[in-house]
């Protein structure tokens, strides 16, 4: 019995895919806002080319182990890069209203204005008396 053959594409794009990421990892330690842009873009465009390779079940069911081991590896990546992204975005958050307390937007709107106080303004209700 023949073992299935992957397309030549899968090994290069998954070794594209593992270095993008390393870049990825790289750029989000660093802090560089600018390399972070371009190397999650880059990683993206390859992810999406290898997912669009993986798409035939021929194609799924031939890996093998040390392929589907590093696919596997890639998604951690990805995963742990994603909260790191997150936890940026938290930082960055914290400290543009630390320094711009404008940019600070409340959860529920008005504050602590009387209920009903802006529909009052607005001229919706009319007070009547008997």
């Amino acid at each position: 019995m023949r073992p299935p053959v992957q397309p030549p594409r899968i090994p290069q794009l998954l070794a594209l895919a593992e270095e993008r990421s390393r870049m990825l990892s790289e750029a989000l330690l660093a802090g560089q806002a600018d390399r972070v842009a371009v190397s999650s873009s880059e990683l993206q465009q390859v992810v999406q080319a290898l997912s669009g390779s993986l798409q035939q079940a021929a194609v799924r069911a031939g890996l093998d182990s040390r392929s589907a081991l590093r696919l596997r590896r890639l998604g951690q990546d990805l995963a742990q890069q994603r909260e790191a992204c997150l936890r940026w975005s938290a930082v960055v958050d914290r400290s543009l209203n630390s320094l711009l307390p404008a940019t600070r937007t409340s959860t529920y709107g008005g504050g602590a204005a009387p209920y009903g106080q802006q529909a009052r303004r607005s001229g919706a209700f009319k007070l009547i008396s008997a």
